[in-house]
């Protein structure tokens, strides 16, 4: 049995996740589920739109 450990540092795609959580979800009310995806439809095309935020988010770029 191998039991591995959560480690968000190792992986760059957590602090995209985050990033969204902290945006779309925490201390936000939706509607509906409708409303939760709409938000989540608007960050990506934001995240689309600046590309190197992204990276340097993700720790890809200085």
């Amino acid at each position: 049995m191998v039991i591995s450990s959560y480690s968000p540092q190792l992986n760059p795609i957590e602090h995209l996740w985050k990033w969204l959580k902290d945006t779309v979800i925490a201390n936000v009310f939706h509607q509906d589920r409708n409303d939760i995806a709409q938000a989540i439809a608007r960050f990506m095309d934001d995240i689309h739109e600046r590309p190197e935020e992204v990276l340097q988010r993700l720790g890809c770029a200085g």
